[in-house]
């Protein structure tokens, strides 16, 4: 069986769904995760695949110096991302053990990842998914360093440049592993939210008039009601990005029961989801709609001003290939 390592960092207060990622970690015993951050953690709440280490915002940037070779300028923890692809020589102390590293968001709920990561996958690929929240590297120098050996797109430069380039999805560190022909592999079976959207509706897989996303049992399952009735699928894990979610029951982080993720909060389910459950629940979230255009142009504004990263998708490169 591989040894697979995840990363996580985060820096400045955690939000209420931490406590809900951490309880989707115990159902993947086949992995470890490894966050950096500086806040502190009660060690007693949390599983035992789940490995904090403390970490200063300063102390990273002093790291990326001395084993990128790089010098950051960012002021946003949210450029991080860019440098995600480096991880395997950043964190190399920490990785000596595993198989596989990689990366992962926190504002996510893992299903049964070896349902879909399997052992014949893992043997093929040295990638493994190509979005930012989950992303998978074999573990090997080659692999290690392909991020800073593109003819076309200029990783030093991403990483030294205060705005984000998204460098660890499609449009980065992707085109790079298809420059050198490294295998890599890449199914849609997560549910990735929509942030701009009033309902949950995800941006990459089907979507229905009424579904609901329900963590039990360890997995991920999207229900749905398809000509007039109930169907559902079993997804890697679910994405709920750039909305501010509101626990109002407790029990959702430590009951037997299952957790239904709504547009307004994340609910504990003690009976089975019914049609008539997914009508109920799946409900449009003005208010969220609002904030996030208003937010959006706002962000749009203060471009103008440097009051917030600014977004380059350029890459520093030639046209590149979706």
């Amino acid at each position: 069986m591989k040894k697979i390592a995840v990363i996580t960092l985060w820096f400045g207060p955690l939000h209420d769904y931490f406590r809900l990622w951490t309880r989707s970690l115990r159902a993947n015993d086949g992995y470890d995760f490894l966050l950096f951050t500086d806040q502190e953690i009660d060690r007693t709440e949390i599983p035992d695949n789940l490995k904090v280490t403390r970490l200063t915002l300063e102390d990273l940037k002093e790291t990326i110096i001395q084993r990128l070779h790089v010098k950051p300028t960012f002021q946003f923890s949210y450029k991080l991302c860019d440098f995600r692809p480096a991880f395997g020589e950043l964190f190399a102390p920490y990785l000596t053990d595993y198989d596989f590293w990689g990366y992962c968001d926190m504002d996510l709920m893992f299903g049964k990842l070896s349902n879909f990561i399997t052992d014949d996958i893992l043997s093929t690929y040295q990638k493994i998914f190509n979005r930012g929240h989950l992303t998978l590297y074999k573990n090997e120098e080659r692999i290690n360093t392909l991020y800073r050996s593109s003819k076309t797109i200029d990783a030093q430069a991403i990483m030294e440049s205060k705005a984000c380039f998204i460098f660890d999805e499609w449009h980065g560190i992707h085109q790079v592993f298809k420059e050198f022909n490294v295998p890599q592999y890449h199914k849609e079976c997560m549910a990735d939210i929509n942030p701009n959207k009033a309902r949950y509706t995800c941006s990459n897989i089907q979507n229905y008039k009424k579904q609901l996303f329900v963590w039990e049992g360890g997995q991920v399952k999207q229900y749905f009601l398809n000509g007039g009735t109930m169907q559902h699928r079993e997804l890697a894990y679910v994405h709920f990005q750039k909305r501010k979610i509101s626990i109002d029951d407790a029990s959702v982080y430590t009951s037997s029961a299952a957790v239904a993720l709504t547009s307004f909060s994340f609910v504990p389910l003690n009976q089975k989801v019914s049609a008539g459950l997914i009508r109920k629940y799946d409900q449009p979230n003005y208010m969220h709609f609002l904030q996030r255009h208003s937010k959006r142009l706002f962000n749009t504004l203060s471009k103008y001003t440097n009051k917030a990263a600014p977004i380059d998708r350029s890459l520093i490169s030639k046209t590149i290939e979706a």
